[in-house]
């Protein structure tokens, strides 16, 4: 019997072995590329909140709420800061916390790291004198 050009059995694991292997190892990047979009996500809104901030109080001067009254009608203020929620459907600053919008379970802001589950924090923001802080709290 001539066995020219058929596959032996060692070859056929072979062959499947490498297809399973393939299919992990796809299927495993696909993990890690959301996770890595998400984290993109929450780094954007942190730049698009950071620069909302800045040009809605002067560059960390005065109020970030929109809307505010400033000065002595400003009701934002808390202690020496004047406090503000980031609002990421709309792109503005309100007075309360809205509902949460990280997708990631792991937030950066600079290199502290903030946590919690994905759709339950918002980020707020600080302004005293010129400084613009933000940081990832607990939405509604």
């Amino acid at each position: 019997m001539n066995n020219k050009g058929r596959i032996s059995l060692l070859e056929l694991i072979i062959i499947i072995l490498l297809i399973l292997e393939g299919a992990f190892i796809l299927l495993k990047s696909g993990d890690w590329l959301a996770d890595k979009s998400t984290s993109g996500n929450d780094r954007l809104l942190e730049n698009t909140a950071d620069s909302t901030a800045r040009v809605n109080s002067l560059n960390g001067m005065d109020c970030p709420v929109d809307g505010c009254g400033r000065g002595t009608l400003c009701t934002h203020k808390q202690g020496d800061y004047y406090v503000g929620y980031f609002e990421s459907v709309s792109h503005k600053i309100v007075a309360y916390p809205p509902k949460g919008y990280n997708q990631n379970y792991e937030m950066r802001i600079g290199k502290t790291k903030y946590y919690g589950d994905p759709g339950t924090m918002v980020i707020e923001i600080r302004c005293k004198e010129g400084v613009v802080e933000l940081n990832w709290v607990k939405g509604r």
